[in-house]
């Protein structure tokens, strides 16, 4: 195996996407920067993926639109502001001016005062699996739970958020390496169907506005030239409330399957539930729900003694960057003790992943309170992988319980 041979499987190939651990390994081994042959740099180091993220000389090209844009402009959707793009795709200063807006929602403060409402709606949650037996994880808590706390933070009615599971999920095939255009296509239909919904909620929001994020970044489009266009809440708050639950259903199913066929490690989480916080990290770095992140170089610069001219595109390989050795102990291990730094998952730099630290709050909540509410929990059935690479996750995740007596 050459290491392009190892990055072809990882990106395009079902085995690839199954099991890419093994090709990360064979990276770290032989080829932790490589530059593909069309020019791109692909990254597996902690380090190096590290300084990517966080240099100032790497960051989102200007004018270039990602995958999902280019389709999206071929839709019907006409913007107020056609050079409207969230903060995902954008370098400082307008980065840095939508997230410092966006940001005010996810205070450590307001993420605090949420936590008691995380825990209720979890209940619920627990309350159906207790009531069934054997579920799917991910239908019964995976899913509900992070859309309904995302739902209520964003302002999205209840009634209408189960219709957006398929919507998002389709939609964010348009950043998978293997895309076929008949998938593009979806995905930008999708995309459309949900930036018509949120047009339409911002019309309702502007005439009876509540205490949520939509509310607030349009009184921020209401300002000076420094506040959001109306376009730029909308797509925003799209973004927002689709990475609310897409990433972190694939966190609670990925690390709960990683969990479970541990046994030693699920009793002694019984016995010390003190230990769920790291547990959760673990989970986030042993199986990461997003496996990679990209970069435009946007001056002269060098990475891994490799020199990369302007317009050069980096990729970070987050998911190999959780396995690397020289920052992991014996990274191939699930250890719920591990005390060796936080994981890639969330990414670093200025595009850290505003959601983290609710991720980590509704991941710890779903760990403790099903190993509080059950007796036994197994998985009762095969995993499949949803053959995605960009964000990690199974099709299903069952589960069989047993009720605490």
């Amino acid at each position: 195996m050459t290491p392009d041979d190892a990055l072809n499987e990882i990106l395009l190939t079902a085995e690839g996407h199954a099991d890419p651990y093994s090709r990360y390994r064979f990276l770290h081994d032989n080829a932790p920067a490589h530059r593909a042959p069309d020019g791109t740099l692909f990254l597996s180091g902690f380090a190096d993926c590290h300084e990517v993220l966080r240099h100032e000389s790497f960051g989102k090209a200007e004018g270039f639109l990602q995958r999902s844009d280019r389709t999206s402009a071929d839709s019907s959707i006409t913007l107020e502001d056609p050079n409207a793009r969230t903060m995902l795709d954008l370098n400082p200063p307008d980065h840095t001016r939508i997230r410092g807006l966006v940001s005010r929602a996810f205070t450590p403060r307001r993420m605090k005062n949420l936590t008691p409402h995380i825990e209720a709606l979890a209940e619920e949650c627990f309350d159906t699996i207790a009531e069934m037996g054997e579920v799917d994880l991910l239908e019964a808590v995976g899913f509900p739970l992070p859309v309904a706390v995302i739902g209520d933070l964003v302002g999205v009615p209840r009634a209408d958020w189960a219709k957006f599971r398929s919507l998002v999920t389709s939609s964010a095939m348009s950043i998978e390496p293997t895309a076929t255009p008949e998938e593009l296509e979806t995905a930008s239909e999708s995309a459309a169907e949900i930036y018509l919904y949120f047009l339409d909620l911002v019309a309702k929001k502007r005439a009876d506005p509540a205490d949520d994020l939509l509310s607030a970044m349009l009184m921020e489009s209401d300002g000076d030239q420094d506040s959001l266009s109306e376009s730029e809440a909308i797509i925003n708050a799209m973004l927002m409330f689709a990475a609310g639950f897409e990433t972190t259903t694939n966190l609670i199913g990925n690390g709960m399957a990683a969990l479970l066929v541990q046994p030693d490690a699920v009793a002694e989480l019984r016995e010390q539930p003190d230990l769920v916080g790291s547990a959760v990290e673990e989970m986030l770095r042993f199986d990461s729900p997003v496996q990679l992140d990209a970069r435009s170089v946007l001056v002269p610069a060098q990475i891994a003694g490799v020199d990369l001219d302007v317009g050069a595109n980096v990729v970070t390989l987050l998911g190999a960057a959780n396995r690397d050795p020289t920052q992991f102990t014996e990274p191939e291990r699930f250890d719920i003790h591990r005390d060796e730094g936080p994981p890639m998952s969330f990414g670093s730099g200025i595009h850290y992943c505003l959601g983290a630290n609710l991720a980590r709050v509704e991941g710890r909540t779903v760990v403790a309170g099903l190993l509080r509410r059950f007796s036994s929990i197994e998985l009762s059935g095969p995993l499949v992988n949803r053959q995605r690479l960009t964000l990690r996750g199974y099709e299903a995740v069952p589960i069989k319980v047993t009720v605490n007596s």
